[in-house]
């Protein structure tokens, strides 16, 4: 690694880090896009801005050296936009000043996923540097809209998919778990957000009514009762078309690293695991199964002491967590209908917002090259872990679906990092740790294709 390219690019980490591009707010999106394309631009890629949609999308290509016509093409894929930094007093230092700490690097983005982008910059600089070309097609896709759903990102997949065909995705960041392990990751679960209301009345009566009258909200909590049933979603065909996942995914599951009792005694949970004691099940269930899950329930009053109202109406807001085979918007008309067959066909279900998922395939040729490599820089078998998908949800299903490349998911992450979190970190050795890992991966992709 040549260290003048990593403070260099340390400190173009911190004019980025200074922009402050909030998505959420379309906070310093433009500018921030701009910056990009200057930073590709200064490294010799041939770059696009597009502007069709809101948020611009950042595409930079480094084409393949004329003598590997064959060469496979590696995506990696970033988001610009970042979540507020509010609550700016639980800050230690600024969260737009990129900050050096007890060893660690601090600010708004650094772990999710700026610090991650120019890690991958940084390495390509240096192979650049020795060997005048990328060691195969390379190119760099980076949105404005991740953290508020990727807004966007499917209208510019319809329309230019064709520039953005690969053969390997890498995602945009990852992390170290609770023992050390660099984690790669090829996809996430899905969701389907959607709200639950009813209502029973104009205004609020008086609570004496409720001797004669129903209130909204008994209408609501029975109703959402009876799409749960001895610890199952009750709810027809919630499960149909699900994809089993291969004997090689369960078996990457069994091995990660996930303590039900260090969960059960840190978090103080009170009720059992669904699966009970057995770890395995349960690990295959947070990344394999399907979830139906109340996020909160509002209705009449709710301040401080009483007021004795009977409520017009009441609201309880879900989400399901998918796996392949599921599909949003039908997750959330089938709650409906189910809601209807139940006799509560007075508790309507609007949807919100919804994610398709999607899992890779982490015996894919350059994703199993990329293991090995990981493999050897972290330190052997031991320091790495492999997951065929996450908990969480991303927008991977769009990426797969227009481009048909497996994907990879590692960054420069902790599992301190607190992304989304006041004083957002990374551990400067883990972030130098991962610009050899890519250093190493491009040197060894340029080795295959001698």
């Amino acid at each position: 690694m040549s260290e003048k390219n990593i403070e260099t690019y340390r400190q173009k980490l911190a004019q980025y880090i200074k922009l402050s591009s909030v998505s959420a707010k379309y906070q310093n999106i433009p500018e921030t896009a701009d910056f990009l394309k200057q930073t590709f631009e200064e490294l010799g890629s041939k770059v696009q801005v597009f502007t069709d949609e809101k948020f611009p999308l950042v595409f930079a290509d480094f084409p393949v050296p004329d003598e590997k016509p064959g060469a496979p093409t590696i995506l990696f894929y970033n988001h610009y936009d970042v979540q507020p930094a509010e609550p700016y007093d639980l800050w230690h230092t600024d969260p737009w000043t990129l900050t050096e700490k007890d060893g660690k690097l601090f600010g708004r983005g650094v772990a999710d996923c700026k610090g991650d982008l120019f890690a991958r910059l940084t390495a390509l600089k240096d192979y650049l540097d020795e060997n005048g070309q990328p060691p195969v097609h390379i190119k760099f896709l980076v949105e404005g809209a991740e953290e508020i759903a990727s807004q966007g990102i499917h209208s510019y997949f319809e329309k230019y998919a064709d520039l953005f065909k690969t053969d390997l995705i890498i995602w945009e960041s990852g992390k170290k778990n609770e023992i050390g392990q660099l984690v790669i990751t090829g996809g996430n679960k899905g969701i389907s957000c959607f709200e639950l209301s009813t209502h029973s009345a104009s205004i609020d009566l008086h609570s004496s009514n409720a001797a004669v009258v129903d209130g909204a909200l008994w209408h609501l909590i029975a109703g959402i009762a009876s799409l749960h049933k001895d610890g199952k979603i009750a709810v027809e065909g919630f499960y149909d078309g699900v994809e089993e996942p291969s004997e090689r995914a369960k078996q990457l599951a069994h091995k990660m690293y996930y303590s039900p009792t260090k969960i059960k005694e840190e978090d103080h949970l009170e009720y059992p695991f669904i699966q009970g004691d057995d770890e395995n099940a349960i690990k295959e269930a947070l990344l394999f199964a399907p979830s139906l899950n109340i996020e909160g329930v509002s209705g009449g009053y709710e301040g401080e002491s009483v007021k004795t109202v009977l409520p017009k109406q009441g609201v309880a807001k879900f989400d399901a967590r998918l796996v392949p085979g599921q599909d949003p918007v039908d997750i959330a008309n089938k709650i409906q209908k189910q809601l209807e067959k139940n006799g509560f066909g007075d508790v309507h279900v609007k949807f919100t917002m919804g994610v398709t998922p999607y899992r890779s395939d982490m015996d894919a040729p350059l994703i199993k090259q990329l293991i090995t490599t990981a493999e050897s820089v972290y330190g052997g078998e031991d320091k790495v872990e492999v997951l065929p998908t996450s908990a969480g949800t991303g927008p991977s299903y769009d990426f797969n679906h227009f481009l048909d490349a497996p994907i990879a998911a590692f960054g420069v992450g902790n599992a301190q990092s607190g992304p989304h979190a006041p004083n957002e970190n990374v551990v400067i050795k883990d972030y130098e740790t991962g610009i050899k890992l890519l250093e190493q991966f491009f040197s060894n992709l340029h080795e295959k294709e001698l």
